[in-house]
């Protein structure tokens, strides 16, 4: 890269949020420590409530996204003895006779992975984390459940598959390499402080677990907000992570904390982190949030986390997160009451980060193997230009396809295509390392491909 800057651009927020909120009377803070998935033309959602000393998993299911509908199931007692209610699982249920809430915690961050090679009875692995207070395990750490349609589940092995570490954990199956991956929140001490970190670990069957180990540390530039003060400093509360493409992104829960030893209080926003193998990972751009808390009085000022949803619908990329009208620590501004409820934002298609040139223009080069027909570009060139060159391995430009007989591109589009003037066909180029030279005046990319 040349004289060009990366961007970060942060979520857009849905104008109807929060677009779900605790209105039931089996719900009190509602936690998306879950996953959504879009199946077809239908979003499905399993999401959590707090309250009275216990966690409630729960189900929700939408067409658009954004108006949900939460179906009676008839499966589990609320806390009026009744099953007219959306509750789709009690771990202790499945191994007791007992219906009804228990009033300890138990399930946390429900992961549901789409598994059907495990067999037709196991389409929907679940991994979520229990305490060790709720009887069904001498100890806590992370547990599984199988089911055929993602709401009736049957139970895994007894013991946890991942012993011990904390209870913020998120995974997924990638599916392109046959691998469950996991990201498990940890305590360990890091310049002084005992700091909630953030640790990888993998899997080939999702039942032996390689053993955690730190996947980012909050480096001394993950702490300039503190500007010194006693007892501020960064904490990684968790981070959900997702195939995207040809590489892995991950959204990282920041907490700034901001009372010391006690590690309780602060703020909590969401910062991009990318990986290429799902082990070693870093942060992106300057740091700036890519879903950014709401202003002081809004419903979510105080604490975003998103939890397992990256959602592609067309050209929308989406995501859900718990947003909270306080501090970690439950401070609230003025005597409203503490709330917690569910929201979602969006990116267009590949846009969580840019490549930026301005008036005095900049260039970005790549190297790749020309695998289909055509170069497609995602750019914003609608107020200069973007153009292209295709070069020998060398860096000489390759005859026919320079910056000159490039047909320059000033349009914003998410999928346009880059051509040269003349008799130009890529197949002569076919299966062939190239170096793609981008040059750029008041232009944006953000994504390129063959195609």
């Amino acid at each position: 890269m040349r004289d060009v800057e990366r961007v970060i651009h942060p979520a857009q927020k849905h104008k109807e949020n929060p677009v779900v909120t605790a209105d039931k009377q089996w719900e009190d803070e509602l936690l998306f420590g879950g996953t959504v998935r879009k199946e077809g033309n239908r979003y499905r959602m399993w999401y959590q409530s707090h309250g009275w000393d216990t966690y409630v998993n729960l189900y929700a299911e939408s067409r658009d996204g954004i108006q949900w509908n939460r179906p009676y199931l008839g499966r589990y007692e609320d806390f009026t003895r009744s099953l007219e209610n959306n509750i789709y699982l009690s771990r202790l249920a499945l191994r007791s006779d007992n219906l009804g809430p228990v009033n300890v915690n138990q399930d946390h961050n429900q992961n549901i992975l789409y598994t059907p090679h495990l067999g037709e009875d196991k389409n929907y692995t679940m991994i979520s984390y229990d305490y060790g207070r709720s009887g069904y395990s001498a100890c806590d750490g992370y547990f599984l459940a199988f089911s055929r349609d993602g709401l009736e589940w049957t139970d895994g092995p007894e013991e946890p598959v991942i012993p011990g570490h904390a209870d913020v954990g998120w995974f997924l199956f990638d599916e392109e390499e046959g691998v469950f991956r996991g990201i498990v929140k940890s305590f360990l001490n890091i310049r002084g402080y005992s700091r909630r970190s953030v640790l990888w670990t993998e899997s080939d069957d999702g039942l032996d677990w390689a053993m955690p180990r730190p996947a980012l540390i909050p480096e001394l530039k993950d702490e300039e907000w503190a500007e010194g003060r006693e007892g501020h400093y960064t904490q990684f509360y968790g981070m959900p992570i997702f195939r995207y493409e040809s590489m892995f992104l991950g959204l990282l829960q920041v907490f700034r904390c901001t009372d010391g030893r006690t590690s309780s209080d602060g703020t909590v926003d969401v910062h991009l982190t990318c990986s290429r193998d799902g082990k070693n990972w870093q942060m992106v751009g300057n740091r700036d949030a890519i879903l950014e808390r709401g202003q002081p009085g809004d419903w979510d000022w105080g604490i975003v986390e998103t939890g397992n949803a990256l959602v592609s619908d067309g050209d929308i990329v989406r995501t859900y997160f718990t947003g909270f009208n306080c501090l970690h620590g439950g401070h609230t501004i003025g005597d409203e009451g503490k709330r917690a409820s569910i929201g979602t934002a969006t990116w267009l298609r590949d846009r969580f980060v840019g490549l930026r040139a301005g008036s005095a223009g900049g260039e970005v080069e790549v190297n790749s193997v020309v695998s289909g027909a055509e170069l497609h570009i995602n750019t914003n060139a609608s107020r200069g230009s973007l153009s292209a060159e295709l070069c020998h391995g060398n860096g000489k430009p390759i005859e026919g396809f320079g910056f000159s007989q490039c047909m320059k591109l000033s349009e914003d589009g998410l999928d346009q295509v880059i051509r040269w003037r003349g008799d130009t066909s890529l197949v002569s180029l076919a299966e062939k390392q190239v170096r793609i030279k981008l040059k750029l005046n008041d232009a944006e990319v953000f994504s390129i491909w063959w195609e």
